[in-house]
This record gives structure tokens, sequence and C-alpha cells, in this order.
């Protein structure tokens, strides 16, 4: 196959886009960026590397942007269903994944890596109390999601399932869990530790988003063949509970599997590291201490 060197990152800007610009720059690819977001016409950090502004979810935008390189990942979308009407969470995602891909083929570009969503496994943003059928949760857990959401994604994948069945191409779908940056583990998780029976949709895992970043350049750097779907989650969970303990004490309905460490996440990222040699390598405890207040570090910078 090909080495890819050129890359388009779609949702540049966004909060998991502009970490894995950063983290491919790094990697020694040549990025391009796009995003809706308007462009800085004057020198500016924000110009490090290339970028056009495009609303993905008009073709015409989206065939304009998506050509000369050889891989695109595409980040962009809106990122959770509570801010935006449904139809409108569920048509951007759904659209403007089409269209990257209509013009990923009719530009013979054969390497998409697709950011899509532990909500495909339906807990996340359910409109009922849904739990996991098991934990971890892995890649063989059914696909319950019945929110604009969690659909949308999963339709991003059926539309990379159809991409590499008509072409040439080849695809990687990440799901993500609760994706934290190193300026907000302190008040998304400070909950988590003043109430050790506070759920979690998926049995509180998350990623730190430059854990995320690196998995893209993985992505990149190992080819595979047809589409493949992984979940990608740090190595423990919120708060260092006891994993299968706490899910057995809080949802006795649960079927619990084994687990590497006794603080493991509730999502297992193993095929990840199976396919792509990558492994997460950051956790909360870099930021907070076992009480969830900031180390002294992370104090000392706000």
């Amino acid at each position: 196959m090909t080495r890819v060197q050129r890359v388009l990152v779609t949702g540049s800007r966004g909060k998991v886009g502009r970490h894995v610009v950063a983290a491919l720059v790094a990697a020694g690819f040549e990025v391009r960026g796009t995003d809706i977001g308007r462009p800085v016409y004057d020198a500016d950090d924000s110009n490090a590397v290339p970028y056009v502004q495009a609303d993905l979810t008009d073709a015409g935008a989206a065939f304009a942007v998506v050509r000369d390189v050889d891989a695109v990942v595409h980040t962009a979308g809106i990122p959770e269903p509570t801010k935006n009407v449904a139809h409108e969470v569920f048509a951007t995602n759904t659209q403007s994944t089409m269209n990257v891909i209509e013009a990923m083929e009719a530009r013979s570009i054969r390497r998409l890596i697709n950011m899509s969503s532990d909500s495909v496994s339906g807990m996340t943003w359910a409109h009922r109390p849904m739990v996991g059928a098991f934990c971890p949760i892995d890649e063989t857990h059914p696909d319950r999601a019945h929110d604009a959401y969690g659909l949308s994604k999963r339709v991003t994948e059926m539309l990379c399932d159809a991409f590499v069945a008509r072409t040439d191409a080849s695809a990687v779908s990440i799901r993500p869990t609760w994706v934290l940056t190193p300026d907000t583990y302190a008040a998304n998780l400070r909950p988590f530790f003043d109430d050790p029976d506070l759920p979690s949709a998926v049995f509180w895992a998350y990623i730190d988003v430059r854990d995320l970043a690196d998995l893209v350049v993985a992505c990149l750097r190992t080819q595979t063949p047809g589409h493949e779907v992984v979940y990608a989650a740090a190595a423990d969970n919120i708060a260092g509970r006891d994993l299968l303990a706490s899910v057995a004490r809080l949802h006795p309905e649960v079927e619990l599997r084994p687990v590497p460490r006794v603080d493991a996440s509730g999502i297992d990222s193993s095929k990840a590291t199976r396919l792509f040699g990558w492994a997460p390598s950051r956790s909360w405890r870099d930021h907070l201490d076992e009480r969830g207040e900031p180390r002294a570090a992370e104090r000392d910078q706000n």
C-alpha cells in the first residue's frame, strides 16, 4: 500500500481536530485543515498549517476541499446532542460524512479515519435508563443507539462500510469515550470523586485527547484493509475505582468479564492495541490527586 503522507483533517479547529493536527505535524505528516470556523487572515498560530473554511454538509464545498491528499481524518460534526436540535445533529453528522466519502471516492483517496463515538453502543445519551450488556464494553457489544447523535455516528460507520465495499479504499472508525483535555479534568471529574455511587453510562471510562490523537497517527501509519471499528479509552477509570466490584454493586444485572487491572476502564481498547500498536499512556492521575483535587503543577498553571 502507498505510504500516507498528505492528510486533510476536517473539524481541524475543534477539541479533537486541533490535537489531531498537532500530533500529525509532530509525526512528520503534511497536514491541511478545514472547519466551519472563520479563517484568520493575518499572521497567526492558527495558520501553522494551511486552512480552508468549508461547510462539509454542502457537497460542493466538500468536493472543493477534499482533494490532493492521501488520507482524510474526519473529525468534523456536532459532538453531542444536547445543544442542537435533533434533526440538525443527525443531518450534519451524516451528510458531512457522506459528502466527504463521495469526494474521496471521486478523487481516489484511499484512507479514511472516521471519528465515531462510544454513543453507538446506546448508553451515553439514552433517553431511557440503559446500561451495558457486559463490562468492559468492547466492539462485540450490540449497537443500541436511539438518540440523534448515537444514530448519526452509527450511520457514519455504515457509510464507511459501503465506501470500502465499492472501492479499493480502507477505513477506520474510532469510537472514543468521554474526551478530556488537560484543562477540563478537574471540573468534569470532580463529581465522581465526591460521590462514589455516581453512575456513568460507559462504566466511568474516559480518554485524554492527546492519546486519541496518537491513535489517529497510528491508524495512518499502519494500513489495515476494509473497515475496522475500534474503541478508544484510557487504561484506567475515573477515580480509580475497583471496576468490577463497582459494577457488581451498582448494576448487578451486568455480565462481568475479565479485566487487566483492578481499576481498568469500563471500555476495552485492546483491539486498537492489536491492530495499531497503540496504547493509552495518560491518566487523570497526571492532573488530579486521589481526592480529585488539581495537583500542584495544575494549580500553578491556573
